[in-house]
């Protein structure tokens, strides 16, 4: 009897203290919301900045060369994780973005984008295995 109210009262003294610990490590609703919005913007504008590299003409020239298929590329970018998918839209944007990339000769430009499109494909590759 000593030792089931010794146990009762050791949990009604800790009760509180762990509730109290805990709520210092939760976040409330409207974070975890604000986190979540903001991680889907991010893997928009990064989905949206690879596909309008994927649309040009020159992505269509580079999959012919790489003998893949870009409508089956589209789709494996689509699949690909948020930090897979942030390094690819990192490195597309470089081509756009960078001085010295910008002004390449078109037939670098173009194996830089079959080298993104090769890269999307082995990301897919390692992902299902």
């Amino acid at each position: 009897m000593n030792r089931a109210l010794s146990v009762l009262a050791a949990v009604v003294i800790l009760l509180p203290v762990a509730s109290a610990v805990g709520d210092d490590h939760l976040a409330g609703p409207a974070q975890v919301s604000g986190a979540l919005a903001a991680a889907r913007e991010v893997h928009g504008r990064d989905l949206a900045r690879i596909e309008g590299m994927l649309s040009g003409p020159q992505a269509a020239r580079a999959a012919t060369l790489a003998h893949a298929d870009l409508a089956q590329v589209r789709l494996a970018v689509a699949s690909l994780g948020d930090d897979e998918l942030r390094d690819l839209a990192a490195r597309a944007h470089a081509l756009d973005a960078d001085p010295v990339a910008g002004n390449l000769d078109p037939d670098i430009r173009q194996l830089l984008i079959i080298f993104l499109i090769v890269a999307i494909v082995i990301l897919v590759f390692q992902a299902v295995d």
